[in-house]
């Protein structure tokens, strides 16, 4: 759980950089709607980073356990080869 406790402090600061980014270019502009597109870019961000690096972590783990996996399956064909035969 750890890994997910970085990567949502990480997608935090990068959506509020979409947001200081999207203030600067709509900085003329005022009214509901951009209200509502700032909070909106935020929690689409902010959701979409950590979703990723999610992701990330658990093919990571999903390869380890293939390749574990594999390793025994080896393992067990080479101690049960003689009484095979």
């Amino acid at each position: 759980m750890s890994w997910l406790l970085g990567y949502t402090v990480v997608s935090m600061a990068v959506a509020f950089i979409v947001i200081k980014i999207f203030d600067y270019l709509f900085s003329g502009v005022a009214g509901g709607f951009t209200g509502v597109a700032r909070a909106g870019l935020f929690v689409i961000t902010w959701a979409a980073i950590t979703a990723q690096s999610g992701m990330r972590g658990v093919s990571k783990t999903a390869r380890q356990l293939r390749q574990g996996n594999a390793d025994a399956t080896s393992l067990l064909t080479t101690l049960t080869k003689d009484e095979r035969r």
